[in-house]
């Protein structure tokens, strides 16, 4: 279940939009409370879902570094395909969501949309063959007819078969007007389409690919259907003059049973707030905020953020993307896991 939220002192403008304006606090995401005058700190796992045997991290800025899209990317035996979870942040807008069981997620070219393609097994392969289509079809409401149709093999060695199904996630500009509790709820369209999501260059078309050929789990789709996200109209091709967004992802540390990382030291990242300026440093294991404003008669003391490395944060510092130790490791799990500290000032 994806989590929202919505900067502090703007309030929900109804009941009926809570989905939009609750914070999940389970036991994966924790307040941590600073001395005075210190931010308060929480910290979401990227992926709350399958972590595979290994699980690639990457992110993406927008072109002002105050948005951020995190993904977590798993892969099975074989480089089989595992869905992704995402964290995107924006603090300009004071909103941020994570979602898990994706296989594919970019932003718009203006950073106002989030495009996915949702993840649905629809036979199970633990040698059985179990069809789980009647239940996604309720779920999704898209025919059974129509999922056969557009599944595809999602392991090489059972009979694991599964679906994609396109959705998108319109961000609010006011969080506090009313509607935006329920615009920023992930709308799923019914279309079994969505293996991987681009956007034109317009920002006015959700691109959504066919079908994986293959059981790969970075498989490209080879060719596009038209979707519009505000009316959900599914055209089958794209307009000949159309053309795809490309969105460059940085690509982060591959975390890998077998292969060690490591959690005491990283780069410090540069950030500003205001007329201040902080170095997140990450030593011994731990991620602390550094004022280095030059001039200041007066420097705030280190203010730590919480255990980990840092890998990138957003400009004014709100989104830290970090590695964190796992609270409690499965035996079968790793021990580290990718998070997004929420500095909130």
């Amino acid at each position: 279940m994806p989590t929202y939220r919505i900067s502090p002192g703007i309030p929900c403008a109804a009941m009926i939009f809570l989905s939009a304006c609750l914070v999940d606090t389970t036991k994966k995401e924790t307040t941590a409370d600073t001395t005075h005058a210190a931010p308060v700190v929480t910290v979401t796992p990227v992926n709350r879902g399958t972590h595979g045997m290994a699980e690639r991290v990457l992110w993406t800025f927008s072109p002002d570094r105050k948005a951020v899209l995190v993904v977590a990317d798993p892969g099975g035996v074989e480089n089989e395909p595992i869905p992704n979870g995402f964290f995107f942040g924006d603090e300009t807008r004071g909103f941020q969501t994570q979602m898990d069981s994706v296989w594919d997620v970019t932003p718009s070219p203006d950073w106002k949309w989030i495009g996915f393609g949702r993840a649905y097994s629809v036979v199970g392969g633990a040698g059985t063959g179990t069809d789980l289509i009647t239940d996604v079809s309720r779920r999704t409401s898209i025919d059974t007819a129509t999922l056969r149709a557009g599944s595809f093999a999602s392991s090489g060695m059972s009979m694991s078969r599964a679906v994609a199904q396109a959705g998108v996630i319109h961000i609010p500009d006011d969080p506090r007007q009313i509607a935006a509790g329920d615009s920023a709820v992930p709308k799923l369209f019914p279309v079994a389409r969505g293996w991987r999501v681009r956007w034109t260059t317009d920002g006015t078309t959700l691109a959504v690919g066919n079908s994986p050929a293959r059981a790969v789990d970075d498989e490209p789709s080879q060719t596009w259907a038209a979707l519009d996200p505000l009316t959900g109209a599914l055209h089958g091709t794209l307009p000949s003059n159309a053309k795809l967004a490309d969105v460059k992802m940085t690509p982060g540390p591959t975390l890998d049973r077998s292969l060690p990382i490591d959690m005491n030291h990283s780069p410090a990242i540069e950030i500003k707030r205001g007329n201040q300026t902080f170095m997140v440093q990450s030593e011994r294991g731990v991620i602390t905020l550094v004022e280095t404003t030059a001039g200041a008669g007066t420097k705030a003391a280190p203010r730590v953020v919480g255990a980990g490395i840092a890998l990138a944060a957003t400009v004014g510092g709100r989104y830290i993307v970090a590695l964190a130790p796992r609270g409690k490791p499965d035996a079968n799990e790793m021990a580290i896991e990718p998070v997004v500290y929420t500095v909130t000032w």
